[in-house]
């Protein structure tokens, strides 16, 4: 109960911004699992609203859910992935209630705390997935990909791919921080055209909220490689991936991704490659970061004609 409590402060005091006149206009995600009345377990979703400054012009917002596949420091691996999928306010409700319906009809022995991480669900380590035989994971992996390729056409993908030797001596959580919300970015400006997007970036609160914290200062100072982000919102939100659908289909995004250019497994890939962010026969939305002489026939890298995109030289 004592989430259920923080939860009740938390809008009362976003009532009260609202009341000063200064809340705007977008909804978030937190859920927060209730305690067991008898034999009934109940997951809430709120979607609060987080203070934004209101500027003229109808202002709509689009979140970016950010999680990652690989391990920086293991020598074994050669690239470290990060997803986003970036959902537009309107669509989070729907998108929370086709993946909860999902877990509820695997018959998992507690749904409701069952988290969709899918490097626990590939190797069968954690509950409630070490009991389950292994084929039987995988295609979960690949109907939750499902799920996510048929969602609403608003929704977009956004996932880079570091090789870690290649932004060596950089760190590549960083470099793909940096380059994911730079896309995020992009696809906002091109919005931008017929109202004002603004676009927050929600994060797994145990891996990135340190790197998030330190990286958003210095773009504040000094700006990205490419200048000023224009279109991100100062809003930073940190969540626990147990207490995110949403999250948890960033890290399905991400390991899907990672075992597409860490092993060459593209089955769980090949499921969500369309719907990437893309214009123009470009996909702008996934980046494979290379050495440069190493030739690839990726989606990201064939379709793109100036090859500065994932060259080293551009650092």
């Amino acid at each position: 109960m004592a989430f259920f409590r923080k939860g009740l402060l938390f809008q009362k005091l976003l009532h009260q911004e609202w009341k000063r006149g200064i809340l705007r206009a977008w909804s978030g995600e937190l859920s927060v699992s209730l305690v067991r009345w008898g034999m009934a377990s109940t997951r809430l979703h709120l979607f609060l609203t987080f203070s934004y400054f209101r500027r003229a012009g109808k202002q709509a917002m689009h979140l970016l859910y950010i999680d990652g596949s690989g391990t920086v420091k293991n020598p074994n691996e050669t690239y470290f992935v990060l997803a986003g999928v970036a959902v537009f306010e309107r669509q989070i409700y729907h998108i929370i209630k086709q993946i909860d319906e999902f877990v509820r009809d695997l018959n998992l022995e507690d749904s409701e705390s069952a988290e969709l991480h899918a490097s626990d669900m590939a190797s069968g380590k954690a509950r409630p997935w070490k009991t389950m035989r292994r084929s039987r994971r995988l295609e979960i992996i690949k109907r939750a990909l499902d799920i996510l390729s048929g969602t609403h056409r608003s929704v977009r993908l956004f996932a880079v791919a570091v090789h870690k030797q290649a932004v060596a001596p950089q760190d590549p959580v960083e470099y793909a921080f940096e380059e994911i919300r730079n896309r995020f970015d992009l696809r906002l400006r091109r919005k931008w055209v017929e109202e004002k997007h603004r676009g927050p970036v929600v994060m797994d609160k145990s891996h990135y909220e340190n790197t998030s914290q330190n990286l958003a200062q210095g773009f504040r100072e000094s700006g990205t490689r490419w200048g000023k982000l224009r279109n991100l919102a100062e809003v930073r939100l940190f969540v626990d991936s147990r207490m995110s659908r949403i999250i948890q289909l960033a890290d399905l995004a991400a390991w899907a991704t990672w075992r597409r250019y860490e092993q060459g497994d593209t089955s769980y890939f090949d499921r969500i490659v369309s719907r990437f962010d893309s214009e123009g026969g470009v996909i702008h939305g996934l980046v494979h970061y290379k050495p440069r002489d190493q030739q690839c026939l990726c989606p990201a890298c064939m379709s793109r004609f100036t090859p500065w995109e994932t060259s080293h030289d551009d650092l």
